[in-house]
């Protein structure tokens, strides 16, 4: 923990202020995000599912499910992190649509330019394509929002909070130096939200978010660089406390 600087963090005022800022912004808007969406995050969800298939084709968004044929007319694939596999259809209108991804099974894996497919359309986007008996939804398919604000509570609330609060620690010990206690648990504060952005990339795969494999996930992470933490502050205190070898005597 010490390759992050957070002691010279810590030993400078301003250093130690912007990072107690930081950690109090990201625990909020985790936060605010749960406060937001985690009342109503399943409606959207639950209007779709109950959605009843449109008599004929809506002119405009609307609250029926339109199923159409499209062909496929581009597939784009990427492995580039933060990026979307793309799905480019056209119908028999010559209207095109891009549909993103966040995974590619079941169907988009298997998709060439020139397939069959069908796409469902609610509220004027494209949710879901089928082909060869299989479904897959769209990044623009309502999801529910309850495990994604979760996820991101994750994420950010407990880095922040612990952020916060070992800067508060170390302003109000102002004249001595950070103890190894204080980065001990800020590079933790730190690990932790970076395994907070990391487990969520291992429980990718699927077309539905959901919170407790993302824990799972975090959890046992979260729990061994806790560890570490607490045994790199105990070995810098014992360090420290050991007192200098005398020097040797000068020869008579």
């Amino acid at each position: 923990m010490s390759h992050l600087s957070v002691s010279g963090v810590l030993r400078s005022v301003v250093g130690t202020v912007v990072t107690l800022l930081f950690g109090v912004v990201i625990a909020a808007i985790g936060v605010v995000f749960v406060v937001a969406e985690f009342p109503d995050g399943v409606r959207d969800l639950r209007a779709y599912e109950a959605a009843q298939r449109c008599p004929a084709a809506p002119s405009g968004p609307a609250e029926c499910r339109w199923t159409q044929e499209f062909t496929v007319s581009g597939v784009h694939l990427t492995n580039k992190r933060g990026d979307f596999d793309r799905v480019v259809l056209t119908g028999a209108d010559g209207k095109t649509w891009e549909a993103r991804y966040t995974s590619r099974a079941p169907v988009v894996d298997s998709l060439d330019k020139g397939d069959r497919v069908t796409g469902t359309i609610w509220r004027g986007r494209l949710t879901e394509i089928a082909a060869d008996g299989e479904s897959q939804r769209t990044y623009d398919a309502p999801a529910d929002l309850r495990a994604r604000s979760l996820v991101l509570a994750l994420i950010t609330i407990p880095s922040g909070l612990l952020m916060a609060a070992v800067c508060l620690w170390r302003l109000a010990r102002r004249v001595a130096d950070p103890t190894p206690g204080m980065a001990a648990a800020l590079g933790l504060s730190i690990a932790l939200f970076f395994a907070g952005l990391f487990a969520p990339v291992l429980t990718a795969g699927s077309d539905k978010e959901r919170f407790w494999p993302v824990a799972a996930v975090w959890l046992p992470i979260a729990a061994v660089m806790t560890v570490v933490a607490c045994v790199y502050a105990s070995r810098k205190r014992t360090a420290e406390a050991e007192p200098e070898p005398d020097a040797a005597a000068p020869a008579s």
